[in-house]
């Protein structure tokens, strides 16, 4: 007798198949994308470097003159490598390590001292409320890299602020779901917006951002049996929040293949509750 699970199975191959090549031409047509526009980044920034350099040489620049200059090289050269960090993770088609069990809160220690030292974070008052020493199984160095960009888009957002611009982050852990928390008191994001807010190359109103960090974001959720998704936003408060897993049961396997991202990604609609 013929097995008809067997037979479905044999027909849906060469569906999955197809299935995949066209994400993989997806993704590698969004790579194409990027890399155009990080290309002309890059060409700006790097003329910005090259003419400040020749400031630099110059004897009749003062001090001050040159403390400005060597700010303005340093900003440069580091718009140029989180633009080439965000297209080498992009490009990546899973998640490379498997999960830890760490203390999540040591993470988002990390990511918050990361932002204060960039351009955009120093200006802005990241206040922290209630932090749960929880641990959970994670891969570190990508719920950071996560966790940062939320952040580094809420200082971004609260320096448009017509107040002094201030976010607010908290970590707590509900049953087997641990969410973190990041809010801003910018001007809100744009209903335009909103529903793409996590495609690729969306930068809701910012001038040099590469439209990736949200993407990003949610990907390394969803990496963690978790999501990122906007709460609320309006002309005084915009709050994200990124849910994850406790203990994720996704196979690594299936995350490195990038099986598991599929089936997530699917699901436009999914949160934490």
């Amino acid at each position: 007798m013929f097995d008809k699970g067997v037979g479905l199975d044999l027909r849906s191959e060469p569906q999955a198949s197809t299935q995949s090549q066209l994400i993989e031409a997806e993704r590698m047509a969004a790579i194409g994308m990027m890399a155009c526009s990080i290309s002309h980044d890059m060409r700006h920034s790097l003329s910005a470097i090259y003419a400040n350099a020749e400031f630099l040489g110059r004897r009749d620049r003062c001090a001050s003159e040159r403390v400005d200059l060597l700010l303005e090289i340093q900003e440069a050269v580091l718009s140029m490598t989180e633009r080439i960090d965000s297209l080498l993770q992009f490009g990546s088609s899973g998640r490379n390590n498997p999960l830890i069990p760490k203390c999540v809160s040591l993470v988002l220690e990390r990511a918050i001292a990361a932002v204060k030292l960039h351009p955009d974070g120093r200006k802005v008052s990241i206040s922290v409320g209630r932090v749960s020493p929880v641990e959970a199984d994670i891969d570190a160095r990508n719920l950071e890299s996560a966790i940062y960009n939320l952040l580094l888009n809420a200082c971004q957002a609260a320096m448009r602020s017509t107040h002094v611009p201030e976010v607010k982050v908290d970590l707590r852990k509900v049953d087997e779901r641990i969410y973190v928390t990041v809010s801003d008191n910018g001007p809100g994001i744009p209903a335009s917006v909103r529903r793409t807010l996590f495609d690729p190359f969306v930068t809701a109103g910012k001038p040099n951002g590469t439209g990736l960090g949200l993407t990003l974001a949610r990907r390394i959720a969803e990496e963690h049996g978790g999501s990122v998704r906007l709460e609320e936003s309006n002309r005084e408060r915009t709050v994200f929040t990124l849910c994850l897993t406790k203990n994720s049961s996704i196979p690594f396997e299936d995350l490195k293949s990038g099986r598991a991202g599929f089936e997530i990604c699917g699901n436009r609609s999914a949160n934490c509750s």
